[in-house]
Order: C-alpha cells, then structure tokens, then sequence
C-alpha cells in the first residue's frame, strides 16, 4: 500500500485512551514511516491500527507508573530532544548548499605545502596584527614551488616554536579545518594562497596538484594468519603456506576455489573471498597501498603482509566515491561536527532577528556591565554578593506561531557572562570584550527562544520528539514485562519449551570429516589415516601435519555436524556412515567421512535458547496485551478511520 502524505495537518482525534486524544497525524506518521517501500514486513492500514492500538495502550501503562517522571527517563528524553533540535537550529538551505559543496570537493584530493605563524584565536589585536604581517612578508618571497620549498627549508632549520612549515601530501574534504580547506581547494594549482585565519594562526597555502579522489575499490583476498603471537615457526610456515598459493594461482589455479580451500579469514572464504567495497583509510595501509595499485578487474598481487597475516588480493571492481544521494547523509553529519556548520547558525540569526520582535533594555544592560570588574579578562570574576539585578534585557516575541513572549533578565546575562568567561591575553580592553559578550548574549537568547517554539513552527519535529518519548518509555517496559523477563524466568521458560519443543527440531543432520587433497595419492593416504582416526584418536591437526610434511597445501580438512546445504562436499554423497569419494578439478579428490547420521529429533533447550526465548517472548507480550486491552478504556472513531482510508 502506497504511504500517505499528509497536504495539511489532520488533528481530528483517531483513537482516544482514557482522556487522551491521538490525533490523525500521529497515527499516519507512525504509519508511513514503518510502511515505506523499504520496508520488508509491510502491513495494511488495519493491521497497522491494531498494532498503533497496543503500542499506545503500553505507554499509557507507563505512564500509569510514572515512569515518564523518572529522572532517567527524563535526563534521556532531554538528551534526545537536544540532538533532535540541533538540524532546526541552522539555515538548513545554507546546510544543504554546504552539503553540496563539501561533496564535490570529495571528488577531488589537493596536494600541498604550508606556513602557519601560530596566534591564538582570542590573542589581543596586537598579536593578532603582528602574525598577519609576519605571514605576508613570508608570502611577499614566494611566488613557485622552489621558493615554497626553499622558505619551508629555512623555517624548519630556524626551529621556531611558532611556525610550522611542512609538505601535507594529499588531502581531501573534511582532512583540514573548513577555513584552511576552503582557501586550499579554491587555490590554482602552482599558486600561493592569500593568507587565511584559522583557529591555529595564519597560513599561507601553496598548491601543487589536484587529482581525481581515489575512490572506492572492491577485492577478494586469500588469507594466512601471521602475527605477533605465533611462533617463530608458525610464522614461516604461514609465509611457506601464502607463496605455494601464490604460485598455484600464477599456474592458472581458480582464485575463488583456492580461497574457499584455504583462506583463515573465515568470513569472507565461503565467499571466495569477496570483500565488501572499501576506500582511503578503511583498510590497513599496506593492504589498501597494494589494492589501489592494482590496475584491471581480475588482477592480482603478490603476496603482501599485513598485521593480522600474508594476503594474495584480486581486484573485483572499482568505482568512485560514491553518489550524493548515498553519502548525503554522512557529510551532513561531518558538517555538524564541522567549524562550516557555524554559517549555518549564522544565518539562521539573522533570519530570526528579522522574524521575532526584539527589544533591548541598554541601561539595564549598562548596569550588568559597571559591575563587571577587570577580573573578567582572567576568568576568575564573581558577581558581587547582595547586587540583586532581575530587571529585564531581552524581550523576545513570536507573533506568527506560537504566541510566546519571553523576557531574558539581567540576572540570565549575568549567568552567562560567568558561564562563558575565560582566561583572555594581555593587552584586552573590558569594555570591548563587554561588547562582544553582549553580541554574542543576544544570539544565545534568540537561540535558546526559537529551542523553546520548535514544537510550535515544525510539526515533524513535534511528531518526531512524541516518537521518541513513546520509544523511551516502551523500551524500559517492554524490557520488564518481556524481554527481561523471559531471560530470567528460567522455570517459566522451560515449562514454555516442554510445551512447545516439537516446534524446535533439528533436520536430519550427519557428524562428518571432509578432507581436501591435492591429488589421488594423498586422497590414498588420507583415507588410510581416516580409518584408523578413532581407534587412534586421532585429531584433524594430527593428519594435516603428518600429510603436510613436504606440502603445506597436501591435504585441508573440517569437521562437524551438517545440515543440509551447509558443506557443498557433504550435500553431495550419500548420508550413510563411511568414506565417501569425489572427484574435483585439477586432479583434487575429496574424502567425505560420515561419522554419524542423526535424524530428526527436537533440539534441546540449550540448543534453541535463543529461539525458545524469543517464542516466549512474543507469548508473554500477548498475555500483557491481553490484560492491559482489559485496564484502560479504549475506543477508535470508525468514521474517521474510513474516511483517513479512502
């Protein structure tokens, strides 16, 4: 079923719990986001509703305890709410240009030298002033990449603690902080930037080259542990074991087949050894070093060794960074973290400053400041005791939505100076640093109204923090009434399994060995040594060694109870107990020893655990529903229902 959308808001009541009224929206909301196209278990809007019935009724029963007054829950519900709020307290359109910008610079990596003549961020204007003009007579002498060179040679030899100058290599979006970026990106190549400010000083960028991003690549790898902890004869043995298959593979060896075979890396060799798609910095360097060298689909590297082991990698495929719509999300939240996110506040201040009627009081604000001491510049003032300043400063209104008026008081500037003040350099003057607190006080204000009306101006952020607020409270109790529950009542979950177990069966399984050999005569010796391996008690490791003396790669074997399709080997002989032979390619043979053939039989309780307990699970939360279908009084408007269905 296709998911509604909402033109207009709908706030006719839908389902009423007790004296609670849930509105159209609520339950439509709620609705499409669980039924997108994404979704794999869609409901219809009926079945959806009995769902959205029991969902309320539970947090309904948590409020019923109280547990929505919880200092828990409410330290939570905050926490939530403040991370919620944050995409609302941005121009979200200048947010979205900065997405799109950032994606395009990912396109592209830049290759650079620098200076950087440190200075504070908050250093007094005269050192301020002094860095700038240090930095520009560096820049007046540099106008090529020898004079750059030259310069950053000169200030590394002068081991000046104030300077840096170094080579950066290759960098791309989100590598340096925005500013430092921006200048980089927007710089030709051979040329020197302009000097720009960052919160480290000033630099100077010279630019040598841009190329295309590296990209992301797709691989397989054939693996042999070798690391740290193994023994010195281990170690040459994994090196012996990844040449032998290294030169099979040069000899026209299967890569997928010799992984399966032999690849210890377990999550990938079932696989032939297929990698999922990666790019810079997910890998281990010389891992990545190795595979980004590779230049065709189907190439292979020598072996190459890493901190978990020796690796033999084939390129798969290769493609570049990724569309915008699949990495929009994580820019947008680098942005967040980012100093670029600050023109997004930015902006948005000036839009509501132009939205909000503000008026200032200037001579209650002139009476904070005369009581603000020279103590401030250290960051150590006090407010004097017994100064009783509540008069206000800031009122703000909101006309259009919410109706709100709020007067910020000259005891809440007062908080924030004390809050907000820190150790500043010499050479400050109070009252210039006064007018900039006071700058920056009006902005936290019209920031900390429009947090209070968001509820009001956007309705998805409403819905949004009424879904988390249900999903808090729902969690904790679903955890005490069920998932916990079901955990520890041992007794009752084993009474639940004696009543149910034929529905926890095992299919006819067989307790197998297989054994991969290298050819006919190996296969001959291997089945020598299967048939004495129970008498003798002897261990998988203990044939492997004895058959693997002059040939790491002889013989492999694995052994353990399958179902079906569990081994491609074991699916293909017959489940009857004995040695059974197959025939592989390039002279291979593979043993199959059945051990054991167990039929279908009822899995023990330790076996299902995991799905007894999720069955009595669902089987607790039934009865709870049950019961609390009968407490509280319920009742959906059909009419409304019918007309939201059409």
């Amino acid at each position: 079923m296709a998911g509604f959308v909402a033109v207009s808001q709908d706030t006719r009541t839908l389902l009423t719990i007790e004296d609670e009224k849930v509105t159209v929206d609520e339950f439509l909301s709620i609705y499409n986001k669980n039924n997108t196209a994404n979704v794999v278990d869609k409901k219809t809007i009926d079945e959806y509703l009995d769902l959205f019935v029991n969902f309320k009724l539970k947090v309904k029963e948590a409020e019923s305890l109280g547990m929505d007054t919880a200092k828990k829950f409410v330290n939570e519900l905050s926490g939530y709410r403040r991370q919620l709020a944050q995409p609302y307290l941005v121009d979200r359109a200048l947010n979205d240009q900065l997405i799109e910008e950032a994606y395009a610079r990912m396109k592209e990596d830049v290759a650079a030298n620098h200076i950087l003549i440190k200075v504070a961020e908050n250093a007094s204007p005269a050192d301020t002033l002094a860095a700038l003009k240090r930095i520009k007579k560096i820049a007046s002498g540099i106008s090529s990449q020898d004079e750059m060179e030259r310069a950053i040679a000169k200030l590394s030899a002068d081991d000046d603690k104030s300077t840096i100058a170094e080579d950066l290599g290759y960098f791309t979006a989100f590598s340096m902080v925005y500013p430092f970026e921006n200048s980089a990106y927007k710089t030709p190549i051979g040329k020197l930037s302009k000097p720009v400010r960052t919160r480290f000083g000033y630099h100077v960028i010279f630019v040598k080259d841009k190329r295309p991003a590296r990209g992301e690549i797709r691989t397989s790898h054939i693996m042999i542990k070798s690391n740290a902890t193994m023994t010195p004869e281990e170690q040459k043995n994994a090196g012996a074991k990844i040449q032998e298959i290294h030169a099979q593979l040069l000899a026209g060896g299967d890569f997928e087949a010799l992984a399966k075979e032999y690849s210890e890396d377990k999550g990938t060799a079932a696989k032939g050894g297929l990698l999922p798609w990666f790019g810079t910095g997910r890998m281990v360097d010389a891992f990545e070093n190795a595979a980004f060298s590779l230049e065709n689909n189907g190439d292979i590297s020598v072996p190459v060794q890493t901190s978990y082991g020796w690796h033999i990698i084939r390129r798969e495929d290769y493609k570049g960074i990724g569309t915008f719509d699949e990495l929009k999300g994580s820019i947008k939240k680098k942005i967040e973290r980012d100093s670029r996110g600050q023109k997004g506040r930015v902006s948005l201040l000036k839009t509501l400053k132009r939205e909000y009627a503000l008026t200032f009081n200037n001579k209650n604000r002139d009476i904070v400041h005369k009581n603000v001491t020279s103590e401030f510049l250290e960051g150590t003032w006090q407010p004097a005791e017994g100064v009783d300043l509540n008069g206000p400063l800031i009122t703000i209104t909101d006309n259009k939505y919410s109706g709100k008026t709020v007067n910020f008081t000259q005891n809440d500037y007062i908080i924030y100076l004390k809050k907000f003040q820190k150790r500043l350099p010499k050479g400050q003057m109070l009252k210039d640093v006064l007018a900039t607190k006071w700058e920056s006080y009006i902005n936290a204000a019209l920031i900390e109204f429009e947090d209070g009306v968001l509820a009001y101006k956007h309705p998805a952020f409403k819905a949004l923090l009424q879904e988390y607020h249900d999903g808090i409270l729902l969690f904790d109790l679903m955890d005490q009434k069920v998932w916990s529950k079901a955990v520890k009542d041992s007794a009752g979950l084993a009474d639940y399994y004696e009543a149910h177990k034929n529905d926890f069966m095992w299919g006819k399984r067989v307790d197998a060995s297989v054994y991969i050999c290298a050819s006919e005569d190996i296969a001959s010796k291997a089945e020598k040594l299967a048939k004495k391996r129970v008498k003798k008690s002897l261990t998988d490791s203990a044939i492997e060694s004895e058959l693997n003396e002059d040939n790491a790669l002889n013989v492999s074997i694995r052994s353990g109870v399958y179902s079906e399709k569990d081994d491609e080997y074991v699916d293909q002989v017959e489940w009857i107990p004995g040695i059974h032979t197959l025939a592989l390619e390039n002279g291979k043979v593979a043993l199959v020893q059945i051990h054991e053939v167990r039929f279908p039989q009822p899995k023990t309780l330790n076996e299902s655990r995991g799905l007894v307990t999720s069955a009595y699970q669902s089987h607790l939360e039934k009865l709870w529903i049950e019961e609390l279908r009968g407490k509280f009084t319920y009742s959906v408007d059909q009419a409304v229902f019918n007309d939201i269905k059409k």
